[in-house]
């Protein structure tokens, strides 16, 4: 039995993932973006668009931030200030203003299904650099073995980049303090596959 938690998490993962994505552009988002946000994210009174374009065949998604510009209509030709390639390796489902500056990304891996993930990344702006504040994960992921029955491996971790604390879950456990600290990471140096390793299962 999964904890209500887990039930939650995974149906509304579910429910989300019907989102349509639309196709790349070749140098950037193309006019109809998949995803796309206005926020102040440095922070000095201008409102910036932060926009997520999903590669159809890689899976990969790229994030592009474009300063000054969150009330107009995003031009397709516009340079962004600042991209970052492949930020996830998961279907993204939501991008979303957090308030304060912050941004949120949401993605997941089987959506719901038989083995799956879902994790989000929170992006801030911080004396002068984009930076990644916080990272989490969710999984539930079942193998079929050659006797027939499933292993099910249930976990989670919470990390807090900016204060350098976090918390890792396994199986139905409540989370517990993860031992160490977490050093604050640039948005540009950022590695799903680098994630930390309490993330991993």
């Amino acid at each position: 039995m999964k904890t209500a938690f887990h039930h939650a998490a995974l149906s509304w993962i579910v429910a989300v993932a019907a989102i349509p994505m639309s196709s790349l552009a070749e140098n950037g988002p193309a006019a109809e973006a998949p995803l796309e946000v206005a926020l102040d994210i440095d922070d000095d009174g201008q409102m910036d668009r932060a926009v997520m374009v999903q590669d159809p065949d890689s899976g990969q998604a790229d994030l592009y931030i474009y300063l000054a510009a969150g009330d107009e209509k995003l031009d397709p030709s516009r340079k962004p200030a600042f991209i970052k390639k492949a930020l996830t390796e998961g279907r993204v489902l939501e991008l979303e203003s957090k308030g304060k500056g912050s941004l949120s990304v949401t993605s997941c891996f089987g959506c719901g299904a038989n083995k799956s993930w879902a994790e989000t990344l929170t992006i801030v702006h911080r004396r002068g650099k984009l930076r990644v504040a916080g990272y989490s994960r969710y999984w539930d992921w079942n193998v079929q073995t050659s006797d027939g029955d499933v292993e099910t491996t249930l976990g989670s971790c919470d990390i807090n980049f900016l204060t350098g604390k976090g918390v890792a879950s396994q199986g139905l456990d409540d989370g517990q303090p993860i031992k160490g600290e977490f050093k604050p990471v640039a948005l540009a140096d950022w590695s799903y596959e680098g994630r930390p390793r309490p993330c991993e299962f």
